[in-house]
């Protein structure tokens, strides 16, 4: 049986959707470049009000700027932006930590262990592996929240993860400066272990705010107004 097309199983709005951001994301379009309506509609074979509704949910979730009679851009790399999702992520995270070290089962730590395994093969294999290592320490972040039995939280830290990703790969992985640290995550397993919530609440919060500091520095040093074009 062959396999169905993915507008098959999701409505076309959502699927247009996930195809953009996922775009975004991963930096195949950069900052300040126009999101062609037209275009995107024709490629992905849905309507332009399709696109338009999908572009109105990335706009709220600020990975898109919307102008009225002028195309959509990816949002810009502003530091003020950057600050804010930064230290909304760090409070959430460090909210997650502390409920997961309360609770989290020695199951559930074997595997964030073994998820961690993966992190370090792939660093292992880096410069080639980078959007692989990237999968790999989101799937760890993952695993370690869904402990904390709170899906809405989880649901609000996987978009600020989303836009925090996009930060990254267009600053942060074209030179390495600043990748997932196999060794920092077992160092909060140490602490779920031991259910020590405070600790896990101060490492997480701290670990959020280590990235931040360093999207923000290379911002600075770029000096372009955060347009993000020496990275691409």
């Amino acid at each position: 049986m062959q396999d169905q097309p993915v507008l098959d199983f999701k409505t076309r709005e959502q699927a247009a959707y996930e195809s953009i951001r996922q775009a975004i994301i991963h930096g195949r379009w950069g900052p300040g470049e126009p999101v062609v309506v037209s275009r995107i509609a024709a490629d992905l074979g849905v309507s332009r009000i399709t696109i338009a509704n999908a572009l109105k949910r990335l706009a709220g979730e600020g990975f898109v700027r919307l102008t009225p009679h002028k195309e959509a851009v990816v949002a810009r790399l502003d530091p003020n932006g950057v600050r804010e999702i930064y230290l909304m992520r760090a409070a959430l995270e460090a909210l997650a930590a502390g409920e997961v070290a309360a609770r989290i089962s020695p199951a559930h730590l074997d595997e964030a262990a073994r998820l961690n395994d993966a992190v370090r093969q792939r660093r292992a294999e880096l410069p080639r592996a980078i959007q692989e290592l990237r999968a790999a320490d989101r799937a760890f972040h993952r695993h370690v929240r869904s402990a904390a039995g709170m899906p809405r939280l989880e649901q609000l830290l996987e978009n600020l993860a989303d836009q925090c990703e996009y930060y990254r790969s267009r600053l942060l992985d074209p030179s390495r400066l600043s990748v997932p640290d196999p060794d920092a995550h077992a160092t909060l397993l140490a602490h779920l272990g031991r259910q020590d919530r405070d600790a896990a609440t101060v490492f997480m919060r701290d670990h959020i705010l280590g990235g931040m500091r360093t999207v923000l520095a290379t911002l600075e040093q770029l000096g372009d107004g955060g347009t993000g074009q020496e990275v691409r």
